[in-house]
């Protein structure tokens, strides 16, 4: 999926942290690993909304019912 610049919405780790409801040491720790994809900007990280949502999609557990 191409992004269109207009529509890109970044957060910082503190936001990730918040929307996940995880530790800023987690988010880190995802991103270290490569399981949360991150941008380099400036000397901080920012993390493409796009993503996070695929990250929740990808860790969703389906119902059986």
């Amino acid at each position: 999926m191409e992004n269109d610049l207009n529509t890109i919405k970044l957060f910082r780790v503190d936001d990730v942290a918040k929307i996940l409801n995880i530790s800023k040491p987690t988010v880190y720790r995802l991103a270290e690993s490569r399981v949360l994809p991150f941008y380099h900007v400036g000397g901080s990280i920012r993390f493409n909304q796009i993503d996070i949502l695929a990250y929740l999609e990808k860790n969703c557990i389906k119902s059986t019912k």
